[in-house]
């Protein structure tokens, strides 16, 4: 989660910059004028893995906006279904640019962040987005909670468009040594934790805005 000040930087920066996206080596952070690795992927409603550069190539345009927030509440009641309250702020910056873009070439892709980091708070295990393997019980309801919560926020019209899922916060993984996830996590790759501003200092670094051209 950020702070007002951070959260205003990255929205000047999306509003002024014409390319962010990112090429990632370990230990670099993706910056303007760089290339989303092939490797990046999220996760369907069904759970299924999407390569974020299929999604980006399939619109129509050549721009287009990525917002990365904190994704569903797993059921727990919070203001408009998402844990992470700045990021439920920043829906109606998203919804006031889907507003005005409607019809134009611009399309919008959001993208919602598991909490992986408090997890327990929200009524499931411990670092079950970092740790537990794939097909665990507690994986699959913990997934499938954020999944229908992140939903609920599109049905109730917090969301204007249909979310993406990052199930295990490989955009957003935080560099940490005491972030760092468990055995279950799955493989690791270079590209994990590359959406996450270099200077960032909140355990999640969402919302985040990205502005980021096909071409």
């Amino acid at each position: 989660m950020k702070t007002a000040k951070l959260r205003i930087w990255l929205i000047t920066l999306f509003l002024l910059s014409s390319s962010i996206a990112g090429s990632y080596a370990q230990g670099v952070h993706y910056d303007q004028g760089s290339v989303i690795s092939e490797a990046v992927f999220v996760a369907d409603k069904d759970g299924s893995s999407v390569s974020l550069r299929s999604l980006l190539a399939a619109q129509p345009s050549k721009v287009n906006v990525v917002f990365i927030f904190g994704g569903g509440d797993l059921g727990t009641g919070l203001p408009g279904h998402l844990w992470c309250q700045d990021s439920f702020e920043d829906t109606h910056i998203l919804r006031t640019l889907v507003g005005k873009y409607e019809g134009k070439a611009v399309n919008f892709i959001a993208v919602a962040s598991a909490p992986a980091y408090h997890s327990q708070t929200l009524g499931q295990p411990a670092r079950v987005f970092l740790d537990a393997v794939d097909d665990s019980a507690e994986f699959k309801t913990a997934r499938d909670a954020f999944i229908t919560s992140t939903l609920a926020a599109q049905q109730s019209g917090i969301l204007p468009i249909q979310p993406y899922f990052d199930l295990r916060l490989r955009l957003m993984l935080n560099p940490s040594p005491r972030m760092q996830p468990g055995a279950g996590f799955g493989e690791r790759a270079d590209w994990q934790g590359a959406f996450r501003a270099e200077a960032e200092t909140q355990f999640y670094g969402v919302p985040s805005f990205w502005l980021v051209s096909d071409s």
